[in-house]
């Protein structure tokens, strides 16, 4: 069965927030099986060529520049990820609930505001409803911004994310000093 898009946005929240931070990652759950890898890290082709080139060549230069960028595909299908998911509605459902209740109470006073405005001209706007329009998105972002802390919160916690990353990352050749040391440690702690 596909997530649903909360679901989506949760799972990419809960390991977005334990990934490294020295390279860019785009997430994407994925139904590949629950026998296929649960964690699945790419990069683009071509933007791992012209960052090589622009060793060699001096004109390519802002191609070294840019940050590296990877693709990151959560297989949703996988046990593991699912008991990662399941974890996570136990752990910060409580938590998580009246933060979603006043998210969709501001979107609902956001999409009425639109509706009044939309039946007017720019010029008979009021500063007021402009600034109450402005007031109720920045509202909806401080919420989402709360929602996302809460699962960095648990994520933080939870070994198994930071595992599966970081088993993701050493079948790549990306983990490498603290990071692997932890990721040794972390192991036989699970292990025991």
């Amino acid at each position: 069965p596909e997530l649903s898009d909360e679901q989506r946005e949760e799972i990419s929240t809960l390991f977005k927030s334990a990934l490294p931070t020295d390279a860019e990652f785009s997430i994407q759950p994925e139904n590949l099986g629950e026998h296929a890898a649960p964690i699945i890290i790419t990069q683009s082709e071509y933007m791992r060529r012209m960052k090589e080139a622009s060793k060699y060549q001096a004109g390519m230069a802002f191609y070294a520049q840019m940050p590296d960028a990877f693709n990151l595909v959560l297989n949703s299908d996988h046990p593991l990820i699912k008991g990662v998911l399941d974890g996570e509605k136990q752990e910060c459902g409580s938590q998580l609930s009246p933060v979603d209740s006043e998210i969709k109470g501001l979107e609902a006073r956001l999409a009425v505001l639109h509706q009044s405005q939309s039946a007017k001209k720019p010029e008979e706007i009021t500063q007021e409803e402009k600034d109450d329009v402005k007031n109720t998105e920045q509202s909806i972002q401080e919420q989402r911004t709360k929602r996302a802390d809460i699962i960095a919160a648990y994520a933080k916690g939870n070994k198994v994310v930071h595992q599966l990353i970081d088993l993701a990352l050493l079948q790549n050749g990306m983990l490498k000093g603290a990071a692997l040391d932890s990721f040794l440690k972390r192991s036989v702690d699970m292990i025991k």
